[in-house]
C-alpha cells in the first residue's frame, strides 16, 4: 500500500472522529481519533483511523480510501510507526461494509483486546461527503 502520514485529530461537534483535511495532501493521509487516547500497541480498545474516498469520475482523482477499497484485503499486514520509531504490526482479520448511518459499536469500542480499525466511505456517492456505505477493516496485533 505504501506509506502515509497519520494525523492526530480530535472530534467534530457531533462526537465523530475528524477526517484528514480536504487538500491534495489530506486525501492521502489517515486521521487517528486522538480523543479516544487509544494508541497502537496499547492493551485495550480500538485504534480508530479513517481516510477519504473520492468519486472515481471526479476532477480531483482518487484518494487513499479508493486505494484501500481496491487493495486492502483480509490477511494483509499494516505497520504503524510512531514518532520515536517504535513499530506495531497488525494483520487484517476482517473487512465489512455497512450502510451509512448504522451504529458501529465495534469501531467505537474502548474495551476488549487491542486492535486497529480503518473506516472509509464507500458505495454510491449521493453528494459531497454523502456516501451510501462505510467500509471497515479490522486488524489484530501481528505478534
Amino acid at each position: 500500500m505504501g506509506r502515509t502520514k497519520v494525523l492526530a485529530l480530535g472530534r467534530d461537534r457531533n462526537g465523530a472522529p475528524r477526517t484528514p483535511p480536504l487538500t491534495d495532501r489530506g486525501k492521502w493521509q489517515l486521521a487517528w481519533d486522538r480523543a479516544s487516547r487509544i494508541r497502537p500497541g496499547g492493551r485495550y480498545g480500538v485504534v480508530r483511523l479513517n481516510a477519504h474516498t473520492y468519486p472515481r469520475s471526479g476532477a480531483y482523482g482518487s484518494a487513499l480510501g479508493n486505494r484501500l477499497l481496491a487493495k486492502l484485503r483480509k490477511g494483509d499486514r499494516i505497520v504503524v510507526t510512531g514518532s520515536g520509531g517504535r513499530r506495531q504490526c497488525y494483520r487484517v482479520t476482517r473487512r465489512t461494509r455497512v450502510p451509512a448511518g448504522r451504529a458501529l459499536p465495534q469501531y467505537y469500542s474502548d474495551s476488549g483486546p487491542s486492535r486497529l480499525a480503518i473506516l472509509v466511505c464507500s458505495g454510491k456517492r449521493r453528494g459531497p461527503g454523502d456516501w451510501s456505505h462505510r467500509t471497515l477493516w479490522f486488524a489484530q496485533p501481528d505478534r
